[in-house]
């Protein structure tokens, strides 16, 4: 059953809605998987239990993968919750590039430019028939 939902993105520095046709659909994981290592390219403070967006090297996500942060905590002040594209949301068909990774800090501390914050597990993964694309409407 198709949604019409709000993408949100920001684009220049403002909050930007583009409404979009969408659909669930059913996807198979491959039972290969690759790692890519989420390193911040900038010092940062980060205090206990605070989110901050941090720049990271860019990792570059083929089309039809997967990107789950690890489970496993890989640095000693912050965890990572999540990781954000340099071009906003991109359908999982697309090609992505991830720039940043958003923390919270399990202390306070300075996380420094080339420290390993965690690791990313990507998945192939394969649509069913069923799926469909996401349609922008005007």
């Amino acid at each position: 059953m198709s949604e019409i939902v709000n993408v949100v993105s920001r684009e220049s520095g403002k909050i930007d809605r583009k409404k979009v046709k969408a659909s669930p659909y059913e996807f198979t994981i491959a039972t290969r998987a690759k790692w890519e290592m989420v390193i911040a390219d900038e010092d940062v403070t980060i205090g206990a239990g605070k989110l901050e967006r941090v720049k990271v090297k860019e990792i570059k996500v083929q089309r039809d993968m997967l990107a789950m942060p690890c489970a496993f905590s890989h640095h000693p002040l912050v965890s990572v919750i999540k990781v954000g594209a340099k071009y906003g949301p991109a359908p999982v068909e697309t090609d992505r590039i991830i720039n940043s990774a958003y923390v919270l800090g399990q202390e306070a501390g300075e996380i420094k430019k080339g420290d390993l914050l965690s690791v990313l597990n990507l998945y192939p993964i394969m649509f069913t028939r069923e799926a469909t694309k996401p349609v922008q409407i005007r």
